[in-house]
Protein backbone atom coordinates (compact mmCIF):
# COMPACT_ATOMS: atom_id res chain seq x y z
CA UNK A 1 0.00 0.00 0.00
CA UNK A 2 3.04 2.24 1.28
CA UNK A 3 4.58 1.35 -2.38
CA UNK A 4 1.15 2.51 -4.13
CA UNK A 5 0.81 5.57 -2.55
CA UNK A 6 4.29 7.06 -3.43
CA UNK A 7 3.65 6.10 -6.79
CA UNK A 8 0.36 8.10 -6.72
CA UNK A 9 2.36 10.95 -5.00
CA UNK A 10 5.04 10.95 -7.92
CA UNK A 11 2.16 10.90 -10.88
CA UNK A 12 0.54 13.54 -8.95
CA UNK A 13 3.81 15.69 -8.74
CA UNK A 14 4.83 15.10 -12.26
CA UNK A 15 1.22 16.47 -13.26
CA UNK A 16 1.00 19.06 -11.29
CA UNK A 17 4.49 20.57 -12.61
CA UNK A 18 3.40 19.91 -16.13
CA UNK A 19 0.18 22.41 -15.77
CA UNK A 20 1.79 24.92 -13.62
CA UNK A 21 5.66 24.76 -14.49
CA UNK A 22 5.27 27.93 -15.89
CA UNK A 23 4.27 29.16 -12.74
CA UNK A 24 6.42 27.76 -10.54
CA UNK A 25 9.63 29.59 -11.78
CA UNK A 26 7.74 32.60 -10.79
CA UNK A 27 7.54 31.33 -7.50
CA UNK A 28 9.91 31.94 -4.52
CA UNK A 29 12.92 30.24 -3.73
CA UNK A 30 10.94 29.25 -0.53
CA UNK A 31 7.87 28.02 -2.23
CA UNK A 32 10.29 26.18 -4.11
CA UNK A 33 12.22 24.58 -1.32
CA UNK A 34 8.68 24.12 0.63
CA UNK A 35 7.93 21.42 -1.91
CA UNK A 36 10.80 19.31 -1.14
CA UNK A 37 11.22 19.33 2.17
CA UNK A 38 9.57 17.05 3.02
CA UNK A 39 11.18 14.31 0.95
CA UNK A 40 13.45 11.84 2.88
CA UNK A 41 17.52 11.74 2.20
CA UNK A 42 18.09 10.03 -0.97
CA UNK A 43 14.27 9.76 -2.43
CA UNK A 44 15.04 10.95 -6.39
CA UNK A 45 11.45 11.66 -6.28
CA UNK A 46 12.36 15.11 -4.66
CA UNK A 47 14.92 15.83 -7.89
CA UNK A 48 12.25 17.00 -9.55
CA UNK A 49 11.31 20.46 -7.47
CA UNK A 50 14.98 20.67 -7.22
CA UNK A 51 15.97 20.82 -10.66
CA UNK A 52 13.17 23.88 -10.67
CA UNK A 53 15.00 25.58 -7.66
CA UNK A 54 18.63 25.12 -9.11
CA UNK A 55 16.86 26.34 -13.00
CA UNK A 56 15.61 29.71 -11.51
CA UNK A 57 18.90 30.27 -10.04
CA UNK A 58 20.56 29.33 -13.18
CA UNK A 59 18.55 31.79 -14.91
CA UNK A 60 18.90 34.44 -12.33
CA UNK A 61 22.55 33.76 -11.80
CA UNK A 62 22.13 33.27 -8.40
CA UNK A 63 25.35 32.03 -7.15
CA UNK A 64 24.17 31.98 -3.22
CA UNK A 65 21.11 30.32 -4.43
CA UNK A 66 22.86 28.10 -6.66
CA UNK A 67 25.04 26.34 -3.94
CA UNK A 68 22.07 25.82 -1.92
CA UNK A 69 20.84 23.84 -4.59
CA UNK A 70 23.37 21.54 -5.20
CA UNK A 71 23.46 20.86 -1.43
CA UNK A 72 20.02 19.42 -2.15
CA UNK A 73 21.02 17.37 -4.92
CA UNK A 74 23.42 15.79 -2.97
CA UNK A 75 21.08 14.94 -0.26
CA UNK A 76 18.32 14.00 -2.51
CA UNK A 77 20.36 12.33 -4.96
CA UNK A 78 20.03 8.05 -4.64
CA UNK A 79 23.49 7.53 -6.55
CA UNK A 80 26.82 8.35 -5.24
CA UNK A 81 28.12 9.05 -8.40
CA UNK A 82 25.54 11.64 -8.95
CA UNK A 83 26.42 12.95 -5.35
CA UNK A 84 29.91 13.72 -5.93
CA UNK A 85 29.35 15.61 -9.74
CA UNK A 86 26.71 17.69 -7.38
CA UNK A 87 29.02 18.43 -4.16
CA UNK A 88 31.62 19.42 -7.32
CA UNK A 89 29.52 21.85 -8.37
CA UNK A 90 28.64 23.29 -5.35
CA UNK A 91 32.13 23.61 -4.73
CA UNK A 92 32.76 25.43 -7.96
CA UNK A 93 29.87 28.32 -7.78
CA UNK A 94 31.13 28.65 -3.55
CA UNK A 95 34.49 29.37 -5.24
CA UNK A 96 33.12 31.92 -7.41
CA UNK A 97 31.10 33.57 -5.20
CA UNK A 98 34.13 34.11 -2.91
CA UNK A 99 32.53 32.99 0.89
CA UNK A 100 35.05 31.59 2.86
CA UNK A 101 32.40 29.79 4.43
CA UNK A 102 30.35 28.65 1.80
CA UNK A 103 33.58 26.83 0.35
CA UNK A 104 34.18 25.25 2.99
CA UNK A 105 30.91 23.80 3.75
CA UNK A 106 30.88 22.57 0.34
CA UNK A 107 34.13 21.04 0.18
CA UNK A 108 32.53 19.81 3.53
CA UNK A 109 29.82 18.22 1.63
CA UNK A 110 31.93 16.62 -0.68
CA UNK A 111 34.22 14.62 2.11
CA UNK A 112 30.71 13.62 3.65
CA UNK A 113 30.55 11.65 0.08
CA UNK A 114 33.64 9.98 0.11
CA UNK A 115 33.30 9.31 3.78
CA UNK A 116 29.74 7.57 3.54
CA UNK A 117 28.78 6.97 0.01
CA UNK A 118 32.03 5.59 -1.46
CA UNK A 119 34.02 4.52 2.55
CA UNK A 120 37.02 6.05 0.86
CA UNK A 121 38.38 7.42 3.85
CA UNK A 122 41.65 9.29 2.67
CA UNK A 123 39.34 11.24 -0.07
CA UNK A 124 37.44 12.33 2.32
CA UNK A 125 40.59 13.38 4.59
CA UNK A 126 41.72 15.02 1.85
CA UNK A 127 37.97 17.71 1.56
CA UNK A 128 38.22 17.89 5.25
CA UNK A 129 41.40 19.17 5.88
CA UNK A 130 40.97 21.76 2.56
CA UNK A 131 37.46 22.68 4.35
CA UNK A 132 38.83 23.15 7.83
CA UNK A 133 41.52 25.32 5.95
CA UNK A 134 38.87 27.56 4.55
CA UNK A 135 37.03 28.02 7.97
CA UNK A 136 40.21 28.56 10.37
CA UNK A 137 38.92 32.10 10.12
CA UNK A 138 35.66 31.99 9.96
CA UNK A 139 32.86 32.98 13.04
CA UNK A 140 30.66 30.17 12.79
CA UNK A 141 31.47 27.97 15.51
CA UNK A 142 28.79 25.69 14.57
CA UNK A 143 30.77 25.14 11.00
CA UNK A 144 34.24 24.85 12.40
CA UNK A 145 33.35 22.56 15.31
CA UNK A 146 31.17 20.51 11.94
CA UNK A 147 34.35 19.72 10.28
CA UNK A 148 36.34 19.08 12.67
CA UNK A 149 34.00 16.58 13.91
CA UNK A 150 34.52 14.75 10.54
CA UNK A 151 37.92 14.97 10.70
CA UNK A 152 37.68 12.93 14.31
CA UNK A 153 35.92 10.99 12.28
CA UNK A 154 37.78 10.18 9.56
CA UNK A 155 41.16 9.82 11.70
CA UNK A 156 39.31 7.42 14.04
CA UNK A 157 38.75 4.85 11.58
CA UNK A 158 41.88 5.13 9.89
CA UNK A 159 43.49 4.41 13.28
CA UNK A 160 44.81 7.67 14.66
CA UNK A 161 42.96 7.64 17.98
CA UNK A 162 44.56 9.69 19.82
CA UNK A 163 43.98 12.89 17.76
CA UNK A 164 40.17 12.04 16.94
CA UNK A 165 39.54 11.80 20.96
CA UNK A 166 40.75 15.61 20.75
CA UNK A 167 38.46 16.70 17.99
CA UNK A 168 35.84 14.86 19.52
CA UNK A 169 36.28 16.59 23.06
CA UNK A 170 36.46 19.68 21.52
CA UNK A 171 33.00 19.78 19.37
CA UNK A 172 31.03 17.59 22.70
CA UNK A 173 32.05 20.61 24.91
CA UNK A 174 30.82 23.15 22.41
CA UNK A 175 27.92 21.24 21.20
CA UNK A 176 27.22 20.59 24.34
CA UNK A 177 27.03 24.24 25.39
CA UNK A 178 25.15 25.27 22.81
CA UNK A 179 22.50 22.83 23.24
CA UNK A 180 21.71 24.31 26.45
CA UNK A 181 21.92 28.32 25.67
CA UNK A 182 20.22 27.86 22.22
CA UNK A 183 16.02 28.43 22.43
CA UNK A 184 15.38 27.50 18.67
CA UNK A 185 14.33 23.84 18.58
CA UNK A 186 15.66 23.47 15.48
CA UNK A 187 19.31 24.44 16.19
CA UNK A 188 19.20 22.99 19.87
CA UNK A 189 18.40 19.83 18.56
CA UNK A 190 21.35 20.04 16.00
CA UNK A 191 23.74 20.69 18.49
CA UNK A 192 22.41 18.48 21.34
CA UNK A 193 22.63 15.49 17.88
CA UNK A 194 26.12 16.83 17.68
CA UNK A 195 26.64 16.23 21.31
CA UNK A 196 25.70 12.81 21.29
CA UNK A 197 27.51 11.76 18.45
CA UNK A 198 30.55 13.17 19.83
CA UNK A 199 30.39 11.49 22.90
CA UNK A 200 29.61 8.35 21.07
CA UNK A 201 32.60 8.57 19.01
CA UNK A 202 34.76 9.62 21.74
CA UNK A 203 33.55 6.14 23.38
CA UNK A 204 34.59 3.76 20.59
CA UNK A 205 38.56 5.90 20.67
CA UNK A 206 38.40 4.95 24.45
CA UNK A 207 37.53 1.42 23.33
CA UNK A 208 40.74 1.27 21.02
CA UNK A 209 42.44 2.66 23.45
CA UNK A 210 42.06 -0.05 26.19
CA UNK A 211 40.45 2.81 28.49
CA UNK A 212 37.52 0.99 29.17
CA UNK A 213 36.04 3.13 32.54
CA UNK A 214 35.91 6.33 30.07
CA UNK A 215 34.34 4.41 27.57
CA UNK A 216 31.96 3.05 29.93
CA UNK A 217 31.15 6.66 31.46
CA UNK A 218 30.42 7.57 28.17
CA UNK A 219 28.05 4.82 26.66
CA UNK A 220 25.87 4.95 30.41
CA UNK A 221 25.76 8.96 29.78
CA UNK A 222 24.42 8.59 26.18
CA UNK A 223 21.81 6.31 26.95
CA UNK A 224 20.78 8.43 29.87
CA UNK A 225 20.04 11.11 27.76
CA UNK A 226 18.32 9.72 25.00
CA UNK A 227 15.71 7.96 27.14
CA UNK A 228 12.12 8.62 24.90
CA UNK A 229 14.07 11.19 22.73
CA UNK A 230 12.20 9.77 19.65
CA UNK A 231 14.10 12.16 17.18
CA UNK A 232 17.49 11.05 18.43
CA UNK A 233 16.66 6.84 17.20
CA UNK A 234 20.13 6.54 15.48
CA UNK A 235 22.25 7.89 18.13
CA UNK A 236 20.19 5.66 20.39
CA UNK A 237 21.08 2.37 18.45
CA UNK A 238 24.91 3.27 18.45
CA UNK A 239 24.99 3.76 22.40
CA UNK A 240 22.78 0.87 22.80
CA UNK A 241 25.19 -0.76 20.25
CA UNK A 242 28.00 0.30 22.34
CA UNK A 243 26.45 -0.82 26.04
CA UNK A 244 26.13 -4.67 24.38
CA UNK A 245 30.04 -4.55 23.40
CA UNK A 246 30.64 -3.17 26.91
CA UNK A 247 28.80 -6.18 28.45
CA UNK A 248 30.04 -8.65 26.06
CA UNK A 249 33.76 -7.47 27.60
CA UNK A 250 32.36 -7.97 30.62
CA UNK A 251 31.23 -11.86 30.10
CA UNK A 252 27.79 -11.60 30.32
CA UNK A 253 26.73 -12.81 26.87
CA UNK A 254 22.80 -13.10 27.44
CA UNK A 255 23.06 -9.39 28.32
CA UNK A 256 24.90 -8.17 25.76
CA UNK A 257 22.71 -9.88 23.17
CA UNK A 258 19.41 -8.07 24.34
CA UNK A 259 21.47 -4.70 23.82
CA UNK A 260 23.10 -5.84 20.95
CA UNK A 261 18.96 -7.16 19.62
CA UNK A 262 17.82 -3.88 20.40
CA UNK A 263 20.43 -1.65 18.62
CA UNK A 264 20.44 -4.03 15.19
CA UNK A 265 16.15 -2.92 15.50
CA UNK A 266 17.27 0.50 15.40
CA UNK A 267 20.02 0.27 12.79
CA UNK A 268 18.05 -1.85 10.28
CA UNK A 269 15.10 0.80 10.18
CA UNK A 270 17.58 4.00 10.16
CA UNK A 271 19.39 1.97 7.42
CA UNK A 272 22.93 1.86 9.18
CA UNK A 273 24.72 -0.52 7.40
CA UNK A 274 28.08 0.13 8.72
CA UNK A 275 27.27 -0.39 12.33
CA UNK A 276 25.23 -3.04 11.53
CA UNK A 277 27.84 -4.79 10.23
CA UNK A 278 29.63 -4.65 13.73
CA UNK A 279 26.30 -5.35 15.43
CA UNK A 280 26.13 -9.03 13.51
CA UNK A 281 29.66 -9.43 14.27
CA UNK A 282 29.53 -9.27 18.50
CA UNK A 283 26.12 -11.06 18.27
CA UNK A 284 28.17 -13.40 16.92
CA UNK A 285 30.99 -12.92 19.26
CA UNK A 286 27.95 -13.32 22.02
CA UNK A 287 26.66 -16.37 20.97
CA UNK A 288 30.28 -17.94 20.72
CA UNK A 289 30.76 -16.75 24.91
CA UNK A 290 27.17 -18.73 25.04
CA UNK A 291 28.64 -21.58 23.28
CA UNK A 292 25.84 -21.95 20.49
CA UNK A 293 28.84 -22.16 17.73
CA UNK A 294 25.45 -22.54 14.56
CA UNK A 295 23.79 -19.19 15.92
CA UNK A 296 27.63 -17.37 15.91
CA UNK A 297 27.84 -18.80 12.39
CA UNK A 298 24.51 -17.80 11.20
CA UNK A 299 25.68 -14.23 12.31
CA UNK A 300 29.47 -14.45 11.02
CA UNK A 301 27.91 -14.89 7.73
CA UNK A 302 25.33 -12.59 7.88
CA UNK A 303 28.75 -10.18 8.67
CA UNK A 304 30.23 -11.44 5.04
CA UNK A 305 26.81 -10.65 3.30
CA UNK A 306 26.77 -6.97 4.49
CA UNK A 307 30.27 -6.78 3.51
CA UNK A 308 29.76 -8.03 0.02
CA UNK A 309 26.62 -5.66 -0.50
CA UNK A 310 28.23 -2.24 1.08
CA UNK A 311 32.19 -2.95 0.82
CA UNK A 312 32.26 -1.65 4.25
CA UNK A 313 35.31 -3.68 6.56
CA UNK A 314 37.25 -2.64 9.34
CA UNK A 315 40.29 -4.13 11.38
CA UNK A 316 37.52 -4.58 14.02
CA UNK A 317 35.75 -7.38 12.39
CA UNK A 318 38.95 -8.62 10.61
CA UNK A 319 38.69 -11.69 12.72
CA UNK A 320 34.99 -12.65 11.15
CA UNK A 321 36.68 -14.48 8.27
CA UNK A 322 39.07 -16.40 10.40
CA UNK A 323 36.63 -17.99 12.06
CA UNK A 324 34.58 -18.76 9.33
CA UNK A 325 37.71 -19.94 7.42
CA UNK A 326 38.14 -22.37 10.67
CA UNK A 327 34.71 -23.47 10.82
CA UNK A 328 34.57 -24.45 6.94
CA UNK A 329 38.43 -26.14 7.73
CA UNK A 330 36.46 -28.18 10.64
CA UNK A 331 33.77 -29.23 8.08
CA UNK A 332 36.32 -30.07 5.55
CA UNK A 333 34.38 -27.63 3.18
CA UNK A 334 37.16 -26.56 0.57
CA UNK A 335 35.08 -24.45 -1.24
CA UNK A 336 33.96 -22.58 2.07
CA UNK A 337 37.66 -22.25 2.86
CA UNK A 338 38.43 -20.96 -0.49
CA UNK A 339 35.75 -18.49 -0.46
CA UNK A 340 36.42 -17.12 3.28
CA UNK A 341 40.21 -17.06 2.41
CA UNK A 342 39.46 -15.17 -0.62
CA UNK A 343 37.19 -13.05 1.40
CA UNK A 344 39.97 -12.31 4.19
CA UNK A 345 42.24 -11.83 1.40
CA UNK A 346 40.11 -8.78 0.09
CA UNK A 347 39.41 -7.68 3.76
CA UNK A 348 43.00 -6.92 4.12
CA UNK A 349 43.90 -5.22 1.05
CA UNK A 350 40.96 -2.51 1.91
CA UNK A 351 42.54 -2.52 5.58
CA UNK A 352 46.14 -2.04 4.27
CA UNK A 353 44.60 0.74 1.91
CA UNK A 354 42.86 2.21 4.26
CA UNK A 355 44.34 1.57 7.20
CA UNK A 356 47.96 2.08 6.90
CA UNK A 357 48.29 2.78 10.77
CA UNK A 358 46.72 -0.06 11.85
CA UNK A 359 47.72 -2.22 9.74
CA UNK A 360 50.95 -2.83 10.80
CA UNK A 361 49.90 -3.15 14.53
CA UNK A 362 47.32 -5.71 13.89
CA UNK A 363 48.32 -9.42 15.45
CA UNK A 364 46.92 -11.39 12.46
CA UNK A 365 46.86 -15.48 13.16
CA UNK A 366 46.30 -15.82 9.15
CA UNK A 367 49.11 -13.10 7.70
CA UNK A 368 48.58 -12.64 4.06
CA UNK A 369 51.68 -14.96 3.00
CA UNK A 370 50.21 -17.71 4.50
CA UNK A 371 46.69 -17.17 3.24
CA UNK A 372 48.12 -16.57 -0.21
CA UNK A 373 49.63 -19.87 0.30
CA UNK A 374 46.70 -21.69 1.21
CA UNK A 375 44.93 -20.31 -1.35
CA UNK A 376 47.27 -21.61 -4.08
CA UNK A 377 46.50 -25.16 -2.35
CA UNK A 378 43.37 -24.86 -2.41
CA UNK A 379 42.73 -23.96 -6.31
CA UNK A 380 45.26 -26.73 -6.86
CA UNK A 381 44.10 -29.05 -3.95
CA UNK A 382 44.29 -32.18 -6.76
CA UNK A 383 48.04 -31.35 -8.06
CA UNK A 384 50.40 -32.60 -5.88
CA UNK A 385 53.54 -32.05 -8.20
CA UNK A 386 56.82 -30.32 -6.15
CA UNK A 387 58.11 -29.00 -9.21
CA UNK A 388 54.98 -26.82 -10.23
CA UNK A 389 55.76 -25.27 -6.06
CA UNK A 390 59.88 -24.87 -6.76
CA UNK A 391 58.95 -23.03 -10.53
CA UNK A 392 56.44 -20.44 -8.30
CA UNK A 393 58.80 -19.97 -5.71
CA UNK A 394 61.85 -19.20 -8.72
CA UNK A 395 59.57 -17.04 -10.54
CA UNK A 396 58.49 -15.45 -7.67
CA UNK A 397 62.22 -14.25 -6.77
CA UNK A 398 63.11 -13.73 -10.16
CA UNK A 399 60.32 -11.37 -10.53
CA UNK A 400 61.22 -9.53 -6.79
CA UNK A 401 64.47 -9.09 -7.91
CA UNK A 402 63.51 -7.60 -11.33
CA UNK A 403 61.01 -5.32 -9.11
CA UNK A 404 64.05 -4.32 -6.51
CA UNK A 405 66.22 -3.60 -9.43
CA UNK A 406 63.77 -1.72 -11.55
CA UNK A 407 63.07 0.15 -8.12
CA UNK A 408 66.46 0.98 -7.11
CA UNK A 409 66.88 2.25 -11.58
CA UNK A 410 64.21 4.52 -10.83
CA UNK A 411 64.92 5.85 -7.44
CA UNK A 412 68.62 6.97 -9.20
CA UNK A 413 67.04 8.95 -12.12
CA UNK A 414 64.29 10.43 -9.83
CA UNK A 415 67.43 11.73 -7.34
CA UNK A 416 69.40 13.05 -10.79
CA UNK A 417 65.93 14.85 -11.80
CA UNK A 418 65.45 16.37 -8.31
CA UNK A 419 68.83 17.65 -8.33
CA UNK A 420 68.75 18.77 -11.95
CA UNK A 421 65.85 20.80 -11.06
CA UNK A 422 67.05 22.28 -7.76
CA UNK A 423 70.03 23.09 -10.32
CA UNK A 424 67.97 25.16 -12.78
CA UNK A 425 65.73 27.07 -10.18
CA UNK A 426 69.05 28.29 -8.60
CA UNK A 427 70.00 28.82 -11.60
CA UNK A 428 67.40 30.86 -12.83
CA UNK A 429 67.12 33.54 -9.45
CA UNK A 430 69.54 35.13 -11.13
CA UNK A 431 68.40 35.67 -15.22
CA UNK A 432 66.92 38.25 -16.49
CA UNK A 433 62.88 38.20 -16.39
CA UNK A 434 61.39 38.34 -20.03
CA UNK A 435 59.24 41.52 -19.20
CA UNK A 436 62.44 43.21 -18.55
CA UNK A 437 64.30 41.92 -21.47
CA UNK A 438 64.94 44.90 -24.43
CA UNK A 439 61.51 45.95 -26.75
CA UNK A 440 63.20 45.43 -30.42
CA UNK A 441 60.26 46.12 -33.27
CA UNK A 442 60.87 46.43 -36.69
CA UNK A 443 58.88 47.36 -39.71
CA UNK A 444 56.57 44.16 -39.90
CA UNK A 445 55.79 44.42 -36.00
CA UNK A 446 51.56 44.92 -35.83
CA UNK A 447 52.24 46.86 -32.55
CA UNK A 448 54.63 50.37 -31.59
CA UNK A 449 57.35 49.31 -28.89
CA UNK A 450 55.16 51.63 -26.59
CA UNK A 451 52.28 49.26 -26.28
CA UNK A 452 54.71 46.03 -26.44
CA UNK A 453 56.68 47.37 -23.74
CA UNK A 454 53.53 48.72 -21.16
CA UNK A 455 52.08 44.66 -21.73
CA UNK A 456 55.36 43.57 -20.48
CA UNK A 457 55.17 46.07 -17.80
CA UNK A 458 51.57 45.14 -16.79
CA UNK A 459 52.54 41.39 -17.18
CA UNK A 460 55.14 41.73 -14.37
CA UNK A 461 52.66 43.52 -12.39
CA UNK A 462 50.47 40.51 -12.91
CA UNK A 463 53.22 38.37 -11.44
CA UNK A 464 54.52 40.07 -8.60
CA UNK A 465 50.72 40.68 -7.43
CA UNK A 466 50.25 36.55 -7.51
CA UNK A 467 47.45 37.45 -9.65
CA UNK A 468 47.60 34.50 -11.74
CA UNK A 469 46.53 31.91 -8.25
CA UNK A 470 42.96 32.70 -9.16
CA UNK A 471 41.37 30.07 -10.89
CA UNK A 472 39.69 29.82 -14.05
CA UNK A 473 41.84 32.57 -15.85
CA UNK A 474 41.57 33.10 -19.89
CA UNK A 475 43.13 35.97 -22.35
CA UNK A 476 40.33 37.85 -21.93
CA UNK A 477 39.71 37.72 -18.50
CA UNK A 478 43.23 38.24 -17.74
CA UNK A 479 43.64 41.18 -20.25
CA UNK A 480 41.05 43.04 -18.80
CA UNK A 481 42.56 42.60 -15.32
CA UNK A 482 45.99 44.37 -16.88
CA UNK A 483 43.67 47.28 -18.26
CA UNK A 484 44.39 46.05 -21.83
CA UNK A 485 42.51 43.87 -24.84
CA UNK A 486 43.17 40.24 -25.51
CA UNK A 487 44.35 40.61 -28.68
CA UNK A 488 47.89 42.79 -27.74
CA UNK A 489 48.04 40.00 -24.51
CA UNK A 490 48.06 37.12 -27.08
CA UNK A 491 50.35 39.02 -29.40
CA UNK A 492 52.89 40.16 -26.63
CA UNK A 493 52.93 36.46 -25.65
CA UNK A 494 52.71 34.46 -28.71
CA UNK A 495 55.52 36.84 -31.02
CA UNK A 496 57.42 38.80 -28.43
CA UNK A 497 57.43 36.05 -25.30
CA UNK A 498 57.43 33.08 -28.08
CA UNK A 499 54.87 31.02 -25.56
CA UNK A 500 51.25 30.28 -25.41
CA UNK A 501 48.35 31.98 -22.54
CA UNK A 502 48.10 28.43 -20.83
CA UNK A 503 51.75 27.09 -21.01
CA UNK A 504 52.58 31.04 -19.44
CA UNK A 505 50.10 30.42 -16.70
CA UNK A 506 51.46 26.91 -15.65
CA UNK A 507 54.84 27.72 -15.55
CA UNK A 508 53.90 30.55 -13.27
CA UNK A 509 51.76 28.38 -11.17
CA UNK A 510 54.17 25.32 -11.03
CA UNK A 511 57.29 27.43 -10.24
CA UNK A 512 55.64 29.00 -7.59
CA UNK A 513 53.99 26.14 -6.07
CA UNK A 514 57.60 24.67 -6.76
CA UNK A 515 58.95 27.50 -4.45
CA UNK A 516 56.76 26.80 -1.47
CA UNK A 517 57.56 23.68 -1.25
CA UNK A 518 60.89 23.90 -1.16
CA UNK A 519 60.83 27.33 1.21
CA UNK A 520 57.79 26.17 3.71
CA UNK A 521 57.86 22.51 4.99
CA UNK A 522 54.66 22.62 5.68
CA UNK A 523 53.41 22.28 2.19
CA UNK A 524 55.20 18.85 2.00
CA UNK A 525 51.83 17.90 4.38
CA UNK A 526 49.87 18.98 1.85
CA UNK A 527 47.76 16.61 0.22
CA UNK A 528 48.00 17.05 -4.26
CA UNK A 529 44.09 18.16 -4.24
CA UNK A 530 45.33 20.97 -1.47
CA UNK A 531 48.34 21.86 -3.62
CA UNK A 532 46.44 21.90 -6.86
CA UNK A 533 44.08 24.57 -4.96
CA UNK A 534 47.15 26.67 -3.29
CA UNK A 535 48.46 27.44 -7.18
CA UNK A 536 44.94 28.13 -8.72
CA UNK A 537 44.13 24.66 -10.35
CA UNK A 538 40.80 22.37 -9.29
CA UNK A 539 41.86 19.13 -11.02
CA UNK A 540 44.58 17.11 -9.66
CA UNK A 541 45.28 15.16 -12.63
CA UNK A 542 45.94 18.25 -14.76
CA UNK A 543 48.23 19.50 -11.96
CA UNK A 544 50.09 16.19 -11.53
CA UNK A 545 50.60 16.83 -15.61
CA UNK A 546 51.71 20.14 -15.38
CA UNK A 547 54.52 19.30 -12.59
CA UNK A 548 55.69 16.90 -14.61
CA UNK A 549 55.89 18.85 -17.72
CA UNK A 550 57.25 21.52 -16.01
CA UNK A 551 59.92 19.85 -13.78
CA UNK A 552 60.27 16.67 -15.19
CA UNK A 553 58.61 14.59 -12.36
CA UNK A 554 55.80 13.94 -10.47
CA UNK A 555 54.60 16.05 -7.40
CA UNK A 556 54.36 13.39 -5.37
CA UNK A 557 58.08 12.17 -5.88
CA UNK A 558 59.14 15.71 -5.64
CA UNK A 559 57.74 15.63 -2.23
CA UNK A 560 59.13 12.29 -1.36
CA UNK A 561 62.63 13.63 -2.74
CA UNK A 562 62.28 16.68 -0.43
CA UNK A 563 61.00 15.32 2.26
CA UNK A 564 64.37 12.34 2.41
CA UNK A 565 66.74 15.64 1.91
CA UNK A 566 65.38 17.38 5.03
CA UNK A 567 65.18 13.94 6.74
CA UNK A 568 69.43 13.84 5.96
CA UNK A 569 70.16 16.83 7.17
Amino acid sequence: MDCNKRILLLIFNLFWCFIDGRQLQERSYKEIAALFNGYKENDERAMIFVNLYLNKAKSENNLKKLIRGYEEAIYYSEKPERKLLYADSAIVFAVKYGDHDKIARSYLGKGIVYYYNFRQYKPALDEYLIAFKYSKNSKDLYLKNKITYHLGMVKSYLGYYKQAVEHFIETANYFERYAKEDENTTVKINNERGYFNSIYRLSTCYKHLHLYQKEDSLINIGLAGLQKRSEFLPELGLFRKGKGIQLLRQGRPVEALEELTAARDILSRVEDHASLTNVYFYMGQSYLQKNDRTQAINYFKKVDSLVNKFRFITPEIRSNYEILIDDAKSKNDKDGQLYYTGQLLKADSIINADFAMLSAKLYRDYDTDTLMEEKKKLEKKHDKDLALIYIAVGTGMISMSYIIVRSRKRERRLTLQYRQLLTRLQESEGQEPAQDLPVNTDEKSLYSAEIIKDILNKLKEFENQKLFLEQNLTVPTVAKMMGSNRTHLSYVLNVHMGITFPTYLKQLRINYITKLLLEDGKYLNYSIDALAVECGMTNRQKFSSHFLEINGMRPTDFIRKRQQELGDN
